[in-house]
């Protein structure tokens, strides 16, 4: 017996399912996120952290442990939900137009990772303003360590090789709470599409020319670029208008890094539809189908020690 055509919507659910999974499962295999930020699995709508905060340093055994605790400070994440849905016309599946419909959640998968990456991004962007686990701005000129010394993990200046040395510097040096550097070296530098060339000048071009200027008549000189192949440049979309200029250095080999992605893992990213055969609300009254994406996510902040940010 030939498949009806009013059958189709039922038939295409478990299809298009697995459509959804195989795209979306591709686009966190190359996920800014998941390259960037933390990625934390929880059962809880509210997880918080109170394990944030450096590790004492290592010591000679002379007598005992000396076990440290969890510490005072703590962040905490809530959970939120997202959604995003599609409306097919009936008219499409009996047209035979699977492949067109295919296209587009495959697209809606593309939409959950980006806006993973949207949240990241905005974070790192709001860290001048929003607080880390230790009550202070995340991006801050002038943190107050326990020791009672200041640090700067923010600069006011624009991307330039200058301004990238001097972050480098400041986290190479960072303390952790006896004062001890925490050994951090950051490996990636996230831009906006404005700073992209000059990004990939500063981190990707093997020799730098020198041309002088109106007071140094020097003639040109090539010499090595010092930064060439030692960071990973990501360019996100997300930072635009406002916020085209800023730029962030990140140290991403840490197992707890500057942003946290929270991310339910007893309920996973959900593609489903509504009611899809001919008698459904929406196929009776609208003579269309829907499918949709559901999921809980959010982030928050980590080690602020391994970031470091031009916000102008």
């Amino acid at each position: 017996m030939p498949v009806a055509k009013s059958d189709l919507s039922d038939l295409m659910v478990p299809g298009l399912r697995a459509e959804f999974a195989l795209a979306y499962r591709s686009e966190l295999d190359q996920s800014v996120a998941e390259q960037i930020a933390t990625i934390i699995q929880t059962t809880k709508p509210i997880q918080k952290y109170g394990w944030l905060g450096a590790p004492p340093p290592m010591r000679e055994f002379l007598d005992e442990r000396r076990p440290s605790g969890l510490g005072v400070a703590s962040a905490t994440i809530e959970d939120k939900v997202f959604e995003s849905s599609l409306a097919v016309e009936r008219r499409a599946m009996e047209d035979d137009q699977l492949e067109l419909i295919r296209l587009r959640v495959r697209d809606l998968a593309f939409r959950v990772a980006t806006h993973r990456q949207q949240m990241v991004v905005e974070a790192l962007s709001n860290g001048a303003t929003a607080l880390a686990y230790d009550g202070q701005t995340f991006f801050n000129t002038g943190r107050t360590l326990p020791t009672g010394a200041t640090w700067a993990n923010r600069t006011l200046d624009p991307l330039s090789a200058g301004a990238l040395a001097t972050g480098i510097n400041q986290m190479m040096l960072v303390p952790d709470d006896t004062g001890t550097p925490l050994g951090i070296s950051p490996d990636t530098l996230v831009v906006g599409p404005k700073n992209q060339w000059l990004a990939t000048e500063l981190l990707q071009s093997p020799v730098v020319v020198y041309k002088g200027n109106i007071t140094d008549t020097s003639g040109a000189t090539p010499y090595l670029n010092a930064f060439h192949g030692r960071f990973r440049l990501l360019v996100s979309p997300f930072l635009q208008g406002l916020t085209d200029d800023h730029w962030f250095l990140l140290d991403t080999k840490r197992p707890i890094r500057g942003v946290i992605l929270q991310q339910r893992s007893d309920v996973p990213v959900e593609f489903s539809a509504m009611e899809a055969g001919n008698g459904s609300d929406s196929a009776w009254f609208r003579d269309r189908y829907h499918y949709g994406v559901r999921a809980r996510y959010n982030v928050g902040y980590g080690l602020w020690q391994t970031a470091y940010a031009g916000l102008l």
